[in-house]
């Protein structure tokens, strides 16, 4: 049978067979198939005895006298139907495969042969057993023909198993014929032989052999298994093998067709009950045993002496490097290498103390685009996972990832997150400098270039102007950056090994470990995932160009990057939430999260220098000026900052080596970047007062900076000599010495110039400090405490600005706070195309706040308390304290409903005074309450967020409505006595027609992207966490037989063995029988 081979196997099969063989051709379909269409073909024989099929696959070759043992031994025992060969390797003759097949309780196939066993004869002794394998499986037509063949359900491994189970069944005897031998190629049609169809082969074999009542508990339990090799698979760094046998537990269960057909087929056949065929099943302490021996085995097996197929072997199966994918030195001498580190961390962070000694001892942050964060951790985890942003009037969209990052921060910091800040603030320079250091060292193992690339990471322009503009989520990024350009290097094996230049390219690859010297990390990119994850959280504008670097990388890399492709998966997981609200408004994916501040983007070329706001090249230093005026040394400063770096990088990108590549590779990855920040300054995603917000340049140049450094790296290495080299080189190459010796002389003022600079930044340099130390309470503590009450209510803030306008916002909780900004909100101002945005006109709540404010400052004194209530504001601050804030104050006083409390921290504070019902209640207004049909306050509820858990509303007039102080949106729900309520609306406010009974009230707010989202983020988190947790290597050994098998035979040691009698030949790329 000639299974749609795509080569010459039937014209050689008709010149090697006698000319009265039978050669035809079939699907590919399996090996059953096969061997059923080769019977059709073949009428029965008229012969006086049994007529016997003797199947051999086209990738085994039986022994001259196979055949002669096989009929000897069923000649001999007339019971017998079917007789098996004993296997050994085509490759290593003398190897066993199998002497016979076993079966575990579970449904495994087994050899129980131990890994690299010979053949010595001490299983010549076998006569009865469960099952052969079905490569020179000698069977009775009649008995074959009465079983019905094999199962097709079953194309490839376990077909040989379910005949010979069936078999048993049906009252005939399977024997072994240790005499007689088959050599064969194992698992040579991976699709049919691999670990997921052995899985798959498993799981059906169980679900159609049990028993009807037992089929549904072994569905599940087959599925509780896929799922926990998947798991186990992820701890032990081989995904892959994970993945395939999860979908080949759910390929099984998802047959029942199939199954049905399957299971009448063996009903119909059976003569015995079920259970006659235990004895010859494996029990689980023999099989445990004998897994623990292959353990033992394998993990004995010497490494890189003299085999090249396990360098093969990992490259194509990357793992994890137990606890050093991040924490390796690319260094001979860890000390000496260390440090570089601790000179780079003490150098950075003195200078952080000096620059920021105004913040010393700060409680909180704010200024610039800072904001203090909640100091509950409930209320940071509500505003990053709640699909309702309680912002202003409250609007409807996804929460910022960043505030899952600020509330990991909180916890950090064991419940005082503006503290974190504070710390962070003050380490981000030191750590900054750290986490460089860690890189490079996956680059050059030189530790003067790893120090210098460190330092002048941690004085980059680009932090120190996220520092001093209080852009908490630049300094993130550039926190992050490092350890997912480490990752990166490391998933595709791109680290140098230690001591790489004593060993020869073969020795140095088997005994690399992964993330090393072309061996991938599973480990590595797990990290890289997650740290992307946490970049593209602070800078949503970045996923793009990462995901354009790592598929540049990937490709790159070929093989190598199969940890790699899937890094951006949990980084898209994170916007996923933004990208359901960017249907409808593309910009909501690049807004940075952040208060929106405008700032002058600096053009490309000095982007390409490090600085990421408009450097003012004309002017001078403070500390110059008077010695030499007018020259532009605010330029030149710049320029020897980037120069050494530059010249480095370039240098590097013309080798023809590894670090070659390297340095070419982080140069384009700096040529994406900045055309991704050229691309993101046409799109504008805020408005700060009458200008229009696009995403902070800082983010793309920070990560510039690092792929720069990265590539000067790779080329300073080129750059370094032995005293030997020098010598050799003589006088012809003075000049190159000498220009290396000025690239050092400049790499160092360059350390000098960044960190003077941070010291004494100026105006024109951008990163003069905006940020203020504060309290984390930014509402008087009498309006602070009512906002974080039952009741919620919001404070009215107001400033008026120069030139007379009063800007207004709608506060909750005790202030506002940078995790209550909303990406989704902001962008919301601006409507229009991606790249040509236009002010968006004021919707019906924020028209209503306007006309309130205008009414409580017109100082005609009108009575805004029904849109104060409307609104939910109990108190109205005013944060002027200078002359005009007194001139408005006294405005604010002739307003007869609002009652002057005083001057506070915070500025002029008034209480809305209560009056009627409000007045006997004392409360003026809650964020949810029960008004009449003339929208007279009736009730005040507690509320959560906006959200009533079962509360009881006592009975009230007819035409009453429940009202929320929040935008009307589909997303509200409420329910009365566990009926839903109509939705109506209060001017611009959700409401719900309420029944004049007494009853018991539920609101809350759904969206349906909430839950499959969240569930899609969770899996990518724990796939995440067990990929990146290091493990002993022993744990990753617990695998099944047949990847042992694979395992062995890749590690073999053996020297060529003389091959088997060739008595036939396998051909074709198909299965033939």
């Amino acid at each position: 049978m000639d299974a749609s081979s795509r080569d010459d196997s039937a014209p050689l099969l008709r010149g090697y067979l006698p000319d009265d063989a039978l050669v035809t051709q079939t699907s590919a379909h399996g090996f059953g198939h096969s061997v059923a269409a080769g019977l059709a073909e073949a009428p029965a024989l008229e012969v006086a005895g049994n007529e016997w099929i003797w199947l051999i696959h086209d990738d085994s070759a039986p022994a001259p006298d196979a055949l002669e043992q096989l009929l000897r031994a069923v000649e001999a025992s007339p019971s017998v139907a079917i007789a098996g060969c004993k296997q050994l390797d085509a490759d290593r003759p003398r190897h066993l495969l199998d002497v016979g097949l076993s079966m575990s309780r579970a449904g495994e196939r087994l050899t129980m042969i131990e890994a690299d066993e010979l053949d010595q004869g001490q299983h010549d002794r076998r006569s009865d057993s469960f099952a052969v394998n079905s490569a020179g499986l000698l069977i009775r037509r009649d008995v074959f023909e009465a079983l019905g063949g094999f199962d097709e359900a079953l194309p490839g491994v376990g077909d040989d198993l379910d005949l010979c189970w069936r078999a048993r069944l049906a009252g005939h005897r399977v024997v072994i014929v240790p005499a007689a031998r088959m050599y064969h190629a194992p698992d040579a049609v991976k699709h049919f032989s691999g670990p997921m169809a052995a899985r798959r082969s498993q799981v059906y074999l169980r679900l159609k052999h049990a028993p009807l009542l037992a089929v549904p508990f072994i569905t599940l339990f087959a599925v509780l298994g896929g799922l926990g090799r998947f798991i186990a698979g992820l701890i032990s760094k081989d995904p892959g093998h994970g993945a395939g046998q999860l979908i080949a537990s759910l390929a099984a269960v998802l047959r029942p067709v199939s199954l049905i057909k399957s299971r009448r087929q063996a009903a119909s056949t059976r003569k015995q009950r079920r259970g006659a065929v235990r004895a010859l099943m494996t029990n689980p302490r023999e099989v445990r045993e004998h897994r623990r021996h292959l353990t033992a085995r394998v993990e004995d097996e010497p490494v890189g002496v003299g085999s090249h197929s396990l360098a093969q072997t990992e490259a194509s199966n990357p793992s994890g490097d137990d606890r050093d994918d991040f924490a390796e030195l690319a260094t001979t001498n860890r000390l000496s290498s260390a440090v570089g580190a601790i000179v780079a961390v003490l150098l950075t962070a003195g200078l952080s103390l000096l620059g920021l000694r105004h913040l010393i001892g700060a409680q909180a942050l704010t200024g610039g685009a800072l904001l203090p964060i909640s100091d509950r951790a409930g209320t940071l985890w509500a505003n990053a996972t709640e699909w309702w942003q309680a912002t202003g009037s409250g609007v409807a969209g996804a929460p910022d990832p960043f505030d899952r990052l600020l509330w990991l921060l909180g916890l950090t910091a064991a419940g005082a997150p503006n503290v974190a800040v504070v710390v962070l603030f003050f380490a981000a320079m030191p750590l900054a400098a750290f986490f460089a250091w860690l890189t490079l060292g996956a680059v050059t193992g030189s530790r003067g270039i790893r120090l210098l690339g460190a330092v002048l990471y941690g004085l980059a322009p680009s932090l120190q102007v996220a520092l001093g503009q209080g852009r908490l989520s630049a300094v993130v990024v550039h926190l992050l950056l490092p350890l997912a350009a480490l990752g990166i290097i490391r998933s595709i094996g791109g680290a140098p090994r230690r001591g790489q230049a004593t060993l020869n390219h073969d020795d140095a690859a088997a005994t690399a470990r992964p993330g090393v010297a072309g061996t991938p990390s599973w480990t590595a990119a797990a990290g890289a995932a997650l740290a992307l994850a946490g970049l593209v959280s602070a800078a949503p504008a970045l996923l793009w160009p990462a995901v354009a670097v790592i598929i540049i990388v990937a490709l790159a890399a070929g093989r190598r990057a199969k940890a790699l492709w899937w890094v951006p998966l949990p980084a898209i997981g994170v916007v996923a939430p933004l990208a359901v609200t960017a249907t409808e408004d593309l910009r909501v994916l690049f807004a940075d999260p952040s208060v929106p501040r405008a700032f002058d983007a600096a053009p490309l070329w000095q982007q390409a220098l490090g600085f990421p706001v408009t450097l003012d090249t004309a002017n001078g230093l403070p500390w110059l000026t008077d010695v030499a005026p007018g020259v532009p040394w605010l330029a030149i400063a710049a320029v020897l900052v980037a120069l050494p770096v530059l010249l480095c990088a370039v240098f590097g990108s013309v080798a023809a080596d590894r670090a070659g590549w390297t340095a070419r590779g982080a140069l384009a990855a700096a040529v994406v970047l900045l055309a991704a920040s050229a691309g993101a300054q046409l799109v504008a995603t805020g408005v700060d007062g009458a200008q229009t917000v696009t995403p902070f340049t800082g983010t793309f140049t920070s990560a510039v900076v690092l792929a720069l450094l990265v590539a000067a790296a790779a080329g300073a290495g080129n750059l370094r000599f032995t005293s030997g080299q020098i010598e050799s080189l003589g006088s012809a190459s003075r000049a190159r010495r000498l220009g290396v010796s000025a690239v050092a002389v400049l790499a160092g003022i360059a350390v000098v110039v960044a960190g003077a600079g941070w010291l004494v930044a100026s105006g024109p340099y951008g990163a003069e400090s905006q940020v203020q130390a504060t309290i984390a309470r930014s509402l008087p503590a009498t309006a602070a405490d009512r906002g974080v009450s039952p009741h919620e209510t919001r404070t009215l803030v107001m400033t008026r600005r120069d030139g007379g306008s009063v800007e207004a916002s709608l506060v909750s909780g005790s202030g506002s706070t940078l995790d209550s900004v909303s990406a989704v909100a902001e962008a919301g101002a601006l409507y229009g195309p991606l790249f040509a945005a236009e002010r968006r006109q004021d919707d019906d709540a924020t028209t209503a706040l306007r006309a309130t404010v205008a009414s409580i400052v017109s100082g005609q004194a009108l009575d805004p308390r029904r849109d104060l209530a409307i609104l939910g504001v109990d108190f109205v601050v005013l944060t002027n304290t200078d002359s005009s804030g007194d001139y408005t104050a006294s405005l604010i006083d002739v307003v007869p409903s609002l009652a002057e409390i005083g001057r506070t921290d915070a500025g002029w504070l008034w209480r809305v005074e209560p009056a009627g019902a409000e007045e006997e209640s004392g409360n003026f207004t809650s964020r949810v309450r029960v008004v009449d049909a003339q929208v007279n306050q009736e009730y005040l509820l507690d509320s959560n967020r906006a959200r009533v858990t079962e509360q009881d509303v006592p009975a009230g007039d007819d035409g009453r409505r429940l009202v929320l102080a929040e935008r009307a949106d589909a997303g509200w729900q409420a329910s009365f006595n566990g009926r839903p309520l109509r939705a109506t609306t209060l001017e611009w406010a959700q409401a719900f027609e309420l029944p004049a009974e007494a009853g018991t009230v539920t609101v809350s707010y759904h969206n349906p992207w909430a839950l499959p989202i969240g569930i899609v983020q969770a899996v990518l988190a724990v796939i995440v966490i067990l990929l990146v947790l290091p493990i002993r290597a022993r744990r990753r050994n617990q695998l099944s037989e047949p990847r042992w098998r694979a395992t062995d035979h890749a590690h073999s040691t053996d020297g060529p063995e003389p091959m088997a009698p060739d008595t036939t030949t396998r051909h074709g790329q198909e299965e033939s029988t």
